[in-house]
């Protein structure tokens, strides 16, 4: 563990520079290493940020500090990020933020303690876990209200736009994997939707276990004012590979199955697997990071958003909304 003043890289220059702009640590022993590094494939995991590892005034590190990858600053508003994990944390559904760099685009979180570990997908197919994250996110959904609100249609629209603007390659049939999600906006605007704080994140990687079987969300980059159908629903997306699987999580989050719900949750995930891959073009094209296998990410999000589109139910199921 380096102590500040001991950088010899630039992201270490970085960690340092956040770190010192703690004001309450003035003065303290402050020593830092890195965390594991950020992977978008088998696992999308810490891509957003670099992480860091920090114990002040102590030998064991206590805090966790995340400081915004530069290709990233354009999706990520840390100031909206503190507030609503603030909020969440008061509910005790994450680790508290603890200070809020702004000029080092950085935030401190508290850690959670040894024995936590970074959930993966067959962890969220276990029903004592997905129903322990269900409750911790409808714990969000009755907080007061976030300050930002989007939808994914909106952040398709951005990631598209973006797209061009980069020259990006992109696919022959994107035009009509566009369409296809229109459809999909204009069914849901047409059924109408609720719209509640969210952590608006379906990834596994951003629920912690503890080695008692105890639950937390991590990482409230994407937290906003969603319908919380599109919440539950790229949770589903992530956990189950089959409708029939996902049917007793949505009944513990609504309290009795409606086929209504699930069709709304699919055609959420449908809309979100684009997003991503559209995220995914972009950041392969853009992105100084050529470590991380943004395409390979990309590839198979856009995949997941063909086969729902050619699915002969796929009108049916907006019929059903």
């Amino acid at each position: 563990m380096k102590t500040i003043g001991e950088a010899s890289t630039p992201a270490e220059v970085s960690a340092e520079a956040a770190l010192i702009a703690v004001a309450d640590w003035t003065g303290k022993q402050i020593g830092y290493t890195s965390a594991p590094p950020g992977i978008a494939s088998p696992s999308h995991r810490g891509v957003d940020s670099e992480a860091w590892l920090v114990a002040v005034d102590q030998p064991s590190p206590a805090y966790f500090l995340k400081i915004v990858n530069s290709d990233q600053k354009a999706f990520v508003d840390l100031e909206a990020v503190f507030e609503a994990a603030s909020i969440a944390a008061g509910l005790g559904c994450t680790p508290g933020p603890r200070h809020f760099a702004r000029d080092a685009d950085a935030i401190v979180f508290d850690l959670l303690p040894p024995g936590w570990k970074t959930a993966r997908m067959d962890d969220l197919r276990r029903a004592d876990v997905m129903e322990q994250v269900i409750a911790l996110k409808k714990a969000i959904h009755g907080a007061r209200p976030f300050a930002l609100s989007w939808t994914v249609f909106d952040r398709i629209r951005v990631l598209d736009n973006a797209c061009q603007a980069a020259g990006v390659d992109r696919p022959d049939e994107l035009w009509w994997m566009l369409d296809g999600v229109g459809e999909i906006e204009r069914a849901i605007t047409a059924a109408g939707y609720d719209v509640r704080p969210s952590h608006a994140d379906g990834l596994a990687s951003n629920v912690m276990i503890s080695q008692d079987g105890a639950v937390q969300l991590v990482d409230f980059d994407d937290a906003r004012n969603v319908d919380p159908f599109y919440e539950i629903g790229i949770l589903l997306n992530e956990a189950f590979p089959f409708e029939e699987e996902m049917r007793p999580a949505l009944e513990v989050f609504e309290g009795s199955f409606r086929q209504a719900s699930l069709d709304r949750c699919r055609a959420y995930a449908v809309a979100d697997d684009l997003m991503w891959g559209l995220w995914g073009m972009l950041m392969n094209s853009i992105s100084p990071r050529g470590d991380i296998e943004f395409l390979k990410y990309a590839q198979w999000r856009l995949l997941r958003c063909r086969m729902a589109l050619r699915h002969p139910d796929f009108e049916l199921k907006l019929r059903r909304l």
